[in-house]
């Protein structure tokens, strides 16, 4: 890229910018489906399976198996989608634990009281369910929520 940021410039003293600039496009092969399809580009295909696999509820992880992205690309692309208002825009973790949280009082005041059960039904581990009963103020023994 050094020679042609040295070019460029000596195109831009001569010429102009907008000149440079046209030189610079020129010089600049462009891009061919192979590239598209490559690491760092979203191709329409991807996009659209994109679009369609966040609309159906998978994972990030799922997503970055199924298409061969990082999830850094998957969250990034996710992110100008949603700023375009084609996808919805992500739940913030704090805002899921809460929702889970309440979910979790909910079960407790409805009599459920296996840790298993209300982590299947809010859809977080063991562990997290213990830690949302210290912060309800509620016990846990044996994996038995206490009322």
């Amino acid at each position: 890229m050094t020679n042609y940021a040295t070019e460029f410039c000596i195109v831009e003293r001569k010429r102009g910018f907008d000149e440079a600039c046209t030189w610079m496009q020129k010089q600049l092969k462009p891009e061919t489906a192979v590239r598209e399809e490559s690491y760092h580009f979203w191709s329409e295909t991807k996009t659209k399976a994109l679009i369609t696999m966040l609309s159906d509820g998978y994972e990030i992880d799922e997503i970055s198996a199924t298409l061969g992205k990082t999830r850094t690309q998957i969250y990034a692309k996710r992110r100008l989608l949603a700023r375009e208002g084609i996808v919805d825009k992500p739940v913030p973790p704090s805002e899921i634990k809460n929702l889970r949280k309440g979910k979790f009082i909910l079960l407790t005041e409805q009599g459920e009281t296996d840790v298993r059960v209300i982590a299947d039904e809010i859809g977080c581990s063991n562990t997290a369910v213990y830690a949302y009963a210290n912060e309800s103020g509620y016990e846990i023994k044996s994996g038995k929520v206490l009322i």
